[in-house]
């Protein structure tokens, strides 16, 4: 499921209002949101026969609309606020990716990573939004001499992120040792 497809209309009309869009203006994003249908219309070829198939209409009960401006916009809006709610740790975020990023604390880091991660399993529930695990990775920086870095335990509403050594953000091969 993409990002755009989860999202909660209740709780994104909640943060419009937050935001200062109240009003007629927070009832023409409802009208925008509720009370849509879509259906999969699919074509094959196959020696020289066209199969079509269409789905029946089902209505979206969440999510936003994709191929307008809004789209982009609103989910930009509804994720807002998750670096507000998440101390110990830098957020980059760039469209549905984000990058958490927290200093090495010698003395605890394990400690300091499970609070950064209850952090946000809290706030990923409560704007009930999920984490692709499959996407989603851990990786500690370190020099290429130091062989004993830490290779953290992060898990994430009950699955454990898997250690990786190398990652790709907006497509520049990143590494442990930041090669």
């Amino acid at each position: 499921m993409k990002a755009y497809d989860t999202l909660n209309h209740e709780v994104l009309l909640e943060k419009l209002s937050s935001y200062g869009i109240r009003g007629i203006t927070n009832l023409w994003f409802k009208s925008y949101l509720t009370n849509r249908r879509q259906y999969i219309n699919h074509s094959d070829s196959c020696n020289n026969k066209i199969s079509r198939y269409r789905s029946s209409c089902t209505e979206i009960k969440q999510g936003v609309p994709q191929g307008s401006v809004l789209g982009p916009l609103l989910f930009l809006l509804y994720t807002n606020d998750l670096p507000l709610n998440i101390h110990d740790a830098n957020l980059i975020m760039y469209a549905d990716d984000i990058v958490l990023i927290t200093d090495s604390d010698v003395c605890a880091p394990q400690r300091k990573i499970d609070g950064v991660t209850a952090e946000l399993e809290l706030w990923f529930n409560r704007n009930d939004l999920i984490i692709n695990v499959g996407k989603t990775g851990i990786m500690s920086f370190h020099n290429r001499q130091d062989k004993s870095s830490i290779k953290p335990q992060v898990s994430f509403n009950k699955s454990t992120l898997e250690y990786t050594a190398e990652f790709k953000f907006l497509g520049i091969p990143i590494t442990e040792t930041l090669k």
